[in-house]
């Protein structure tokens, strides 16, 4: 049988309003908090969470609902949300929606069932009407992406000019006919990659649509992108790949055709991770901070949980230069 405080208050001698005032996070006598820690160390006693939410209106859990569960952005990310949750005392449960907008719907029905005290989305939907509605009970912040709704904070990174500053990078190093691997159009965090490589190629006067590939943020897509980049003839001579998962694809590709960086195609990826422990040379690419979106979007959710107002962080993201850039 579970050990309960009536157990606790037995064991230590203790009061009932003692026991449950250290439980629930107050400040007790040094001595007090030493008996009771011991006797639920010997006790083995585990706090009902549910039945203490049911009082106190709070389940001390957090919500957290992405796209895919199955690549390294999210579990990075979902590790640092839960870090700095963790110290907190809170838990989080994960949904993962399959790129799906009506499980997205869905998922976030469910994550209100249960009654969590604040959500973590990856949005795929801008619809403000959905975020507005989710946050009229439940606190939120998204991450990554953009939504249209007034109510929910954000944390994202400098997607725009980040990409700008890649591609610049590979325009003074003499390239004109620059390549880019983006993901579908419509997702906020493409469009915006998107819009700063075309920005800069503009500027250098060398911008052609021919030159733009859908590799819809998978890894599949980013091979069959870059096998297509390989068969076009179209005089390329560098590319830019907009997200990690795309980037390994597009260097598969590049493997299996016989190609080489950069004597045949200059390159610059997105989010390093591991590649560069496998890669020769050591690519390029453009680095988000994916721990402090993490520990960023979890702070802010815990001050919104707490009051605090709607707010939207924009983290710098950094270009690491690598040896895949060859000078022409």
């Amino acid at each position: 049988m579970a050990a309960t405080i009536k157990d606790i208050a037995r064991e230590t001698g203790l009061g009932y309003a003692t026991i449950s005032a250290y439980l629930n996070g107050a400040n007790v006598r040094p001595k007090n908090r030493e008996l009771i820690e011991a006797a639920v160390k010997k006790l083995g006693y585990v706090r009902n969470e549910y039945a203490r939410g049911l009082k106190t209106h709070r389940s001390m859990t957090v919500g957290v609902l992405i796209p895919e569960l199955s690549n390294t952005f999210s579990t990075t990310i979902i590790s640092a949300m839960e870090d700095e949750l963790r110290g907190r005392g809170y838990g989080i449960l994960v949904c993962d929606c399959r790129s799906d907008p009506a499980i997205e719907q869905k998922s976030l029905q469910f994550l209100q069932s249960k009654m969590v005290d604040g959500v973590i989305v990856m949005p795929m939907s801008t619809d403000g009407k959905i975020f507005d509605s989710l946050a009229e009970t439940t606190p939120a912040v998204a991450i990554d992406r953009f939504t249209l709704s007034e109510r929910v904070s954000h944390v994202l990174i400098n997607n725009r000019e980040i990409s700008a500053q890649a591609v610049h990078q590979l325009i003074a190093a003499g390239h004109r006919r620059i390549a880019l691997i983006s993901g579908a159009r419509g997702l906020y965090t493409a469009d915006e990659r998107r819009k700063g490589y075309e920005e800069a190629m503009r500027i250098a006067e060398c911008y052609d649509t021919s030159l733009i590939y859908s590799g819809n943020f998978t890894v599949d897509g980013g091979y069959l992108a870059m096998k297509e980049i390989i068969q076009s003839d179209r005089d390329v001579t560098a590319v830019f790949v907009t997200n990690y998962e795309m980037t390994v694809g597009a260097i598969i590709a590049i493997n299996e055709m016989g190609r080489k960086i950069p004597e045949d195609y200059s390159f610059i990826g997105f989010d390093n991770h591991d590649l560069s422990k496998v890669i020769t040379p050591k690519l390029a690419t453009v680095n988000q901070p994916l721990r402090e979106i993490g520990r960023q979007a979890a702070a802010l959710l815990l001050k919104q949980m707490t009051g605090g107002e709607k707010r939207d962080i924009i983290l710098p993201a950094a270009l690491e230069l690598g040896e895949s850039i060859r000078v022409i």
